[in-house]
């Protein structure tokens, strides 16, 4: 069964803050460096896997 509500009175409260002042300079840079570091993990992860099927394709091969 609906129920009509109403509201005579809102307030509210907004923070407006620059969008570009959120990181320090400190804090950016560890964001870069850590998504640096994963994505080297990642190409890592993609050679050895790339390594591992070529070395299953070849044991097809010879075997």
């Amino acid at each position: 069964m609906p129920v009509d509500v109403r509201i005579n009175d809102v307030t509210t409260n907004v923070n407006v803050t620059d969008a570009s002042a959120m990181l320090s300079p400190e804090v950016l840079e560890r964001i870069v460096q850590a998504v640096i570091a994963r994505l080297e993990a990642m190409q890592r992860d993609e050679r050895q896997a790339e390594e591992e099927r070529s070395l299953g394709s070849a044991r097809n091969r010879s075997g």
